[in-house]
């Protein structure tokens, strides 16, 4: 679960923009990280009718929050106010895993932890997309792969019902699933690849 802290002008702003809109009044906010900006990364606020399957879903005063799962940590503890002032208005952000900000709070850089945990959230995410195309296979032969974990590009897999625990032909399988995923999921300058995967007994 992720905290999200919004000030009371925050929600009052937030519930105003959703009551303004037609047909918004039961919406929700999507809040999430886009690269660019100052600092490498800069916030997104967006009014959207439902969570998607992978958003996590936090409650508010009145209405609900979605935050992805692959940025959840880059978003962890962040105090979002509302402040107006004779120059500008808008949304600030105090984010506790912000390395650095831009004076206008809108831009961040990330600790190496957040940003790190945000790349193996967003690997597994796609690792999963691509075990749904690899699993029919081992279905079809009385197996099946359950992904356990996803760390600095490693794929750490639980392998069941295959071969009865022979472990030349676990290794073999073992072997397939790294060459597919690496074929499916190479590495590019802005999402890690998969480097390596690991059998788990």
């Amino acid at each position: 679960m992720i905290s999200i802290y919004m000030t009371e002008r925050a929600s009052r702003k937030v519930r105003t923009l959703l009551a303004s809109g037609p047909g918004t009044a039961d919406f929700g906010l999507r809040i999430g990280v886009d690269p660019g900006g100052c600092w490498g990364y800069q916030y997104r606020l967006v009014l959207a009718p439902r969570a998607d399957p992978d958003e996590v879903v936090v409650a508010q005063d009145g209405f609900d929050v979605f935050v992805g799962a692959s940025v959840a940590p880059l978003l962890a503890g962040v105090r979002i106010d509302y402040v107006e002032s004779i120059a500008s208005s808008g949304f600030t952000f105090d984010n506790p895993n912000a390395a650095d900000s831009c004076g206008c709070g809108t831009s961040f850089s990330a600790t190496r932890s957040a940003e790190q945990s945000a790349a193996d959230a967003a690997l597994r995410a796609r690792v999963e997309d691509a075990m749904a195309e690899i699993r029919p296979y081992l279905q079809g032969e009385g197996g099946d792969v359950t992904v356990v974990g996803v760390a600095d590009g490693v794929v750490s897999v639980r392998l069941t019902g295959a071969c009865d625990g022979c472990s030349s032909a676990l290794g073999t399988i073992t072997s397939v699933i790294e060459g597919r995923l690496k074929e499916a999921l190479p590495g590019k300058e802005a999402f890690p690849g998969v480097e390596r995967v690991a059998l788990v007994t």
